[in-house]
């Protein structure tokens, strides 16, 4: 079980600092896979200067190189994917709120 609760403290740290990545690109209007990419990039580097996790337990909430998640000018959509990556998904949800 605790290693549950650090993968949830991981996703929490990450919906902590989602606010101020959007803030920064919301001017862009579109969310396309490479500005998600980029705010992912982001929020992986706030959390990781944190310091309170490994790079091994922010990889797991993070989007894996292996599903080959487009990264071009294309809006992002999850539509027909099976699986949404933590990070991914919370910075989707944040930036519809936005616009």
């Amino acid at each position: 079980m605790a290693n549950y609760n650090v993968l949830f403290d991981a996703q929490a740290a990450a919906e902590e600092v989602i606010p101020r990545v959007i803030e920064r690109h919301r001017s862009k209007g579109v969310l396309t896979w490479k500005l998600l990419h980029q705010m992912e990039e982001e929020v992986l580097a706030e959390v990781t200067a944190g310091g309170r996790f490994s790079d091994r337990l922010l990889q797991m909430i993070c989007a894996p190189a292996v599903l080959g998640y487009p990264n071009d000018d294309r809006p992002a959509s999850f539509e027909g994917h099976d699986f949404v990556p933590i990070v991914f998904g919370a910075l989707e949800r944040a930036w519809r709120q936005v616009h």
